[in-house]
């Protein structure tokens, strides 16, 4: 029983400890907001700035798991190649060694509560300030910092002593790095940790907690470190599964990196070791107080960051090569590609990342605008076309139709996700937004469908338009697809004056229906169209018409009027 109570003891203290690394995270990565999508953006410039970029923005959020799912994200997206994905990578790996210099400078040789309560208290009543939303975000941060380092001080008064257990001592005795077996199973321990929790900065703090408590040394710590270092990079595996290639190749960079990094340190152990001894003061083979809570601390943090910055420096300049090798070992297939009712840019999750989803997010709102397009093309054929070409193409309207539907509820679903969690007002204002988008161009879709019926009710009845009634609905077809073509330039980037040009387009198919309906109700009256033909040439060019009011709200949507 006892032992049970020490493992619910630990295992709280580690949720305590990850919960304030995601509240912090969340609070960061708002008081960010769009300049953490702009610096990771700056990668596509060279390789230098990639592993800049990633440095920050891990160093910004604290998390490398949020920065390689970002990248797999980002190259879902396409706004990243696998190659400037391999470049923020490598900064991620430094940036995630800031954690654990924040727990051993901090963690361990100051009383914890004295700073972390009084840091909660304090990001928690930010809250009321009403006027500024930049305190609630900062307060976040803070309530989440304060949270971590009190799940550290729980970590580290959970962890029983057991120095005075002799089988423990022995089982810690076997991943002693005295030999490379040893050095192996001190990797493959930290490698199974990092899985266990899914957190690198939980799996260091742990091997930091333990190592501050005398229970294991200073190599030892080290090498559980390089298996932490392989463990982390399941997320980004993980979050690549079901997502496009270069995503999937990403992952398969990062986990590359990591496993060939750890291989080095392992052959040159001894040497590593006494580098990072030389460059830190302080004695980590000790056993006084300095040592187990300075000492043996930072010359881990500096070991961690050491063989990151070496590894980094060693593979940036062969990036070219390391791109080759993924690309042998994960070959284009060249087998059917995603149907255009599927996800393409959502299917990575984001993870403590929502606000970086927004871009992905208007991709595949994009390309739901690209079907919209499609099926108005297609309603251009159907009208020159007879017999099975019409009904063969009305066919594809529908199924287009369909697609726009099921994106609808795909896209919302996922979007609809972020209004709930932790957004920026900017953010939130843009995911309902897109939300409006999806709505228009599903209403869209409809309208298509309903012409591709009244198009089917026109051939069952044998014809009935003349000559000029078909150019005319040509032209008004033609108008509503170049319409839609100018709705969707603005839904990934707009100019000024863009809501301007989108309203004159609009007010153009209006005059245009009001022109051809006028020109119907002459022919009627010249009784040179029966009353059938007259009214669904009359649904017709509604249809085009209201098909054209859903484009001018998909473009007051781009501009955040809607």
């Amino acid at each position: 029983m006892n032992e049970l109570w020490i493992a619910v003891q630990i295992v709280g203290a580690l949720g305590v400890f990850l919960y304030g690394l995601s509240v912090m995270s969340d609070g960061l990565q708002k008081a960010a907001g769009q300049r953490l999508r702009s610096i990771l953006e700056r990668a596509t410039e060279n390789r230098f700035l990639g592993t800049a970029s990633g440095f920050l923005v891990t160093c910004a959020v604290q998390s490398s798991s949020v920065t390689t799912v970002m990248v797999v994200a980002f190259c879902s997206a396409q706004l990243l190649t696998l190659g400037q994905s391999l470049g923020v990578i490598f900064g991620a790996n430094i940036g995630t060694t800031t954690t654990a210099w924040l727990v051993s400078l901090l963690g361990f040789k100051v009383k914890i509560t004295a700073f972390a309560v009084p840091l909660i208290g304090i990001g928690f009543f930010s809250r009321f300030i009403k006027r500024w939303s930049t305190p609630h975000k900062i307060g976040q941060a803070l309530v989440g910092f304060g949270l971590l380092f009190l799940g550290l001080q729980l970590l580290k008064d959970a962890i029983p002593d057991v120095k005075d257990s002799p089988q423990v001592m022995e089982w810690i005795a076997r991943i002693e790095p005295n030999s490379l077996v040893g050095i192996l199973a001190a990797i493959l321990f930290g490698t199974v940790i990092t899985l266990v929790v899914q957190s690198s900065s939980a799996a260091m703090a742990i091997t930091l907690t333990a190592a501050a408590k005398g229970y294991i040394d200073f190599p030892t710590a080290c090498a559980i470190t390089l298996g932490e270092n392989i463990g982390t990079t399941i997320t980004a595996a993980l979050a690549s599964i079901g997502a496009p290639l270069v995503a999937r190749r990403a992952a398969l960079g990062h986990f590359l990196f990591n496993f060939l990094g750890a291989v080095w340190p392992v052959v040159f152990f001894g040497g590593l070791l006494r580098f990072v001894d030389w460059m830190v003061p302080g004695d980590p083979l000790g056993s006084g107080e300095s040592a187990l809570l300075v000492a043996i601390p930072t010359h881990i943090a500096a070991f961690h960051t050491s063989f990151n910055l070496i590894n980094t420096g060693v593979f940036l300049p062969f990036i070219r090569l390391l791109e080759r090798l993924i690309e042998y070992i994960m070959p284009e297939r060249g087998d059917s590609d995603e149907h255009e009712h599927e996800l393409v840019y959502l299917t990575t999750p984001f993870g403590g990342a929502p606000e970086l989803a927004l871009t992905s997010a208007r991709r595949e709102v994009d390309r739901m605008a690209e079907v919209t397009i499609k099926i108005v093309a297609r309603i251009q054929q159907a009208l020159e076309a007879t017999g099975t070409d019409r009904q063969r193409l009305l066919a594809k309207i529908r199924n287009h139709e369909n697609s726009t539907d099921i994106l609808e509820h795909r896209i919302g679903e996922y979007i609809g996700k972020l209004v709930h969690g932790q957004l920026s007002s900017s953010a939130s204002k843009s995911v309902l937004s897109l939300m409006s988008m999806i709505n228009d161009l599903e209403r869209i879709g409809d309208y298509g469908e309903k012409i591709s019926h009244i198009l089917e009710r026109k051939s069952g009845n044998g014809g009935g338009f003349t000559d000029v009634m078909e150019q005319e609905l040509q032209e008004m077809a033609k108008m509503t697809h170049a319409n839609l073509e100018g709705m969707r330039a603005l839904i990934l980037e707009h100019g000024p004056g863009a809501l301007e040009q989108a309203r004159e387009r609009e007010d153009a198919l209006n005059a245009m229906r009001d022109r051809l309906r006028q020109s119907q109700l002459d022919r009627l009256a010249r009784s040179e169209s029966d009353g059938a033909s007259g009214i669904l040439f009359m649904d017709l060019i509604t249809s085009f018409e209201k098909i054209g009011d859903h484009s001018f709200n998909v473009a007051e949507a781009t501009v955040g009027v809607k």
